[in-house]
């Protein structure tokens, strides 16, 4: 699936939903960065050139040395803050190859859909983490 965004100027950003067993792959900031120590579906920005799924691709390789299959889109969240904004898409991927080693994060978790609102959420991740709070039930791939 090849999403097209709009005409919007703010930056876009990916995040994987990536599961396994009933469970969401979360990891947590550096605390260098911006929004240190704050949990996140990992993903990122969108590069010039990129489409959406290409991008998560090579960010989920390079944060996470893992290869992933991006699948559907699940969610698009325009997220707007006075000083940060961004158009977030969530894909749901599925991990094919690689071994996990965290290169940009301090820490990880899987977490049932329930239990994040325990986590320190990035905003745009608080706002995802509802809807996904509401599923029936995570995807089996």
């Amino acid at each position: 699936m090849n999403i097209c965004a709009g005409q919007s100027h703010f930056p876009r950003v990916t995040a994987a939903l990536i599961t396994m067993n009933d469970r969401l792959f979360i990891a947590q900031r550096p605390p260098h960065k911006r929004f240190g120590l704050s949990w996140e579906f990992p993903g990122g920005k969108v590069e010039p050139g990129e489409t959406l799924e290409e991008s998560l691709a090579r960010e989920i390789h390079e944060e996470l040395c893992w290869e992933i299959v991006v699948r559907d889109l699940f969610k698009f969240i325009p997220h707007r803050q006075e000083e940060f904004s961004i158009d977030l898409y969530a894909f749901w991927c599925i991990v094919v190859g690689g071994e996990l080693h965290l290169r940009e994060h301090v820490a990880c978790r899987w977490v049932s859909p329930g239990e994040l609102n325990a986590y320190a959420l990035t905003q745009a991740d608080r706002k995802l983490s509802t809807f996904l709070i509401t599923l029936p039930a995570l995807p089996r791939f």
